[in-house]
């Protein structure tokens, strides 16, 4: 079902700017693991991690969904059936059901990770492109890069609905959604961010201050700031939905090609630049742009994503590898070994904390023992006495309420 926005909404909105020029600090100091991909030249494009911790990237080139699992650093990698159908973006689901974009064959699919089936949802318009694809509360919203349109599957009743963007051939691309379920997108050939109101299905367009900027990829942080790249200005943006101020920050080339961004739990905006191969990290609190080198040389990262303990996964294009920001790993060296046990400090406990809890249980430690990074605690579920790590505002919430025992 094709749905038009309403007339109130067929004009882009003009944003009042609010110019910044952070300090950027360069340096090649960056913690990072990567793991090359069994099938060759697959081209890895987006990333994910699900709740269990399980890392899930889609093989663009190789018709595959591909998983990691970072315990025992095996893959398993998942054949989709209709050809050519070169999966591109992909979510994971509260059930663990794995959706993604078919770019290529004009469909969105949800792969069954117990029993290998995919399931097919055709999208109404012909020739489309979904692109990009996010979950909220049994809703699959995505892009639609070809038809220029945001498509969005009930997936309880398998209904699809597209709504038009209102900048013509705008080649809508990344995608989020806000507290309130609404839709957020990215214009790349637009040149503009939008939104599609989840209970109206209006459409509502801004313009960036910088003409021409080529928005691509955008996430939302934890006070509702909408944040995105702009790929042609060598920026990042952050735009204000209450106040409607929106924010340029220059990184350390015009010609970087911001990419891929997302940001972690301690609000920190983590960016991919695709023609300068580094990631970035905009520090809100000192703003302060950092970017970082990484070992591979060339690596073109289309997509970044967090886990709950706040290390950035990536998948690393051209080079055929995934890899993983270690931003959690602990830092303290191991003791000496000596001879008086009383006199002697005892050997370091190994890192866990860049596993998801779960996956440090499995390891072996009691729950009590799991490791959480920094600015999280651990907490032991009531329920079930399953470990989370949690902020201190939410593990006081919860145990207060009695869900949640004293980690």
């Amino acid at each position: 079902m094709r749905e038009q926005p309403s007339l109130l909404t067929i004009s882009v909105v003009a944003c009042s700017l609010l110019l910044s020029l952070p300090l950027t600090v360069y340096s090649e100091q960056i913690s990072v693991k990567e793991w090359d991909i069994p099938t060759p030249s697959s081209a890895p494009h987006c990333i994910v991690v699900d709740r269990n911790g399980m890392v899930w990237f889609t093989e663009i080139a190789a018709n595959k969904i591909g998983m990691f699992d970072p315990l025992t650093e095996t893959f398993k990698e998942y054949d989709i059936d209709t050809p050519s159908s070169r999966p591109h973006g992909l979510v994971a689901d509260d059930d663990g059901n794995i959706w993604f974009a078919a770019i290529g064959a004009g469909y969105v699919g949800k792969l069954d990770p117990q029993t290998g089936d995919i399931t097919e949802y055709p999208v109404p318009t012909p020739n489309a492109g979904p692109h990009t694809p996010i979950f909220d509360d049994g809703i699959l919203w995505f892009t639609d890069q070809r038809t220029s349109q945001i498509g969005k599957l009930d997936t309880a009743t398998g209904q699809m609905s597209e709504f038009p963007t209102i900048s013509a051939s705008a080649s809508p691309y990344g995608i989020i959604t806000d507290s309130e379920g609404n839709a957020w997108f990215a214009n790349l050939r637009g040149h503009t961010i939008g939104k599609v109101d989840a209970g109206t299905g209006e459409v509502t367009e801004y313009a960036p201050p910088t003409e021409n900027s080529g928005p691509r990829r955008i996430a939302i942080d934890s006070s509702g700031i909408l944040w995105f790249t702009q790929y042609n200005a060598g920026k990042i943006a952050s735009y204000n939905p209450v106040s409607g101020d929106m924010t340029e920050y220059e990184t350390s080339s015009s010609s970087s090609g911001p990419y891929g961004i997302w940001v972690d739990m301690n609000d920190n905006v983590w960016f991919s630049m695709t023609d300068i191969y580094r990631v970035g990290m905009f520090d809100q609190s000192t703003q302060t742009i950092h970017e970082y080198d990484l070992p591979t040389p060339q690596t073109h990262i289309k997509f970044v994503f967090p886990d709950e303990e706040g290390n950035i996964w990536f998948p690393s294009y051209n080079a055929n590898k995934i890899g993983v920001v270690l931003t959690s790993q602990d830092t303290a060296t191991n003791g000496t070994q000596g001879t008086d046990d009383t006199n002697t400090p005892a050997p370091a406990a190994p890192d866990l904390s860049y596993l998801a809890p779960l996956q440090q249980v499995q390891t072996g430690i009691g729950p009590e023992s799991v490791q959480c990074a920094d600015n999280r605690h651990l907490i032991i579920k009531a329920g079930d006495g399953s470990p989370a790590c949690v902020s201190a505002a939410t593990k006081t919430s919860l145990i207060e309420r009695g869900w949640a025992l004293q980690g």
